[in-house]
């Protein structure tokens, strides 16, 4: 049993927990800005639900993640600790995924391993003893028997299996629930938006610049300032 538990353990850190790697990042002056909308994820009995979908030079993100290589070349602060934030939150919320998975399967192990009987019920056979010095004639066995031997068996409630089994039903729904809050926070929120705001709003400040350029009309002719987006 150790050993399986110990497996399992493993196994889902090592799915869950892996390290977010990003790309080498772009060149600052290739950089393009990234949109987004709002698309259906699903319809069912109670309404629709939406999600955000990133755009970057017209394709689609797949995974948010995938932005920090454009977010980290375009050298803002403000976009760059948003991001961050983001990732930071990943990385916690794949520890709690793997560490709620592994709780809810060792919950569900000891749950399986000490379940009620077909019965229903948590209950098991007690043996019951004849006092030392005596004959006892024991229901439904045969002869007699005597001081210290068994003379028959009587059902009792087994309170130790009965407190496991509900042991492993708190594992099994913490460990849901931790699971429920890493999801959360492995999803983009907050943190990527503001970054993609910051990203945003830093292109648009980088790609005004003005210079002197001659200029001529019908009437005169000099130099005036020109800006350009």
């Amino acid at each position: 049993m150790k050993r399986l538990l110990l497996i399992l353990s493993f196994c889902s850190y090592h799915l869950w927990a892996q390290q977010v790697t990003i790309p080498p990042p772009v060149q600052t002056e290739n950089l393009k800005p990234i949109d987004s909308e709002l698309i259906p994820s699903y319809h069912g009995r109670y309404g629709q639900q939406v999600k955000t979908q990133y755009t970057y030079d017209g394709l689609d993100v797949r995974h948010a993640k995938d932005l920090g290589q454009y977010i980290y070349a375009s050298g803002n602060p403000d976009a760059i600790r948003e991001f961050n934030h983001y990732i930071s939150s990943r990385h916690t919320g794949g520890w709690l995924i793997a560490g709620g998975i592994t709780t809810a399967i060792i919950g569900a192990v000891i749950m399986g391993s000490n379940g009620p009987g077909s019965d229903g019920k948590f209950t098991m056979q007690q043996p019951i003893y004849c006092p030392t010095g005596y004959a006892c004639g024991g229901t439904g066995i045969s002869g007699t028997v005597y001081g210290g031997g068994i003379a028959g068996y009587q059902t009792v409630t087994d309170s130790q299996r009965q407190n496991s089994y509900a042991k492993g039903g708190v594992f099994m729904i913490g460990g849901a629930i931790l699971a429920g809050i890493g999801w959360g926070l492995n999803m983009p929120g907050q943190h990527l938006r503001r970054s993609v705001q910051y990203y945003n709003r830093a292109l648009r400040q980088q790609g005004v610049s003005w210079r002197l350029t001659p200029y001529s009309s019908w009437s005169n002719a000099g130099v005036g300032l020109v800006g350009h987006f």
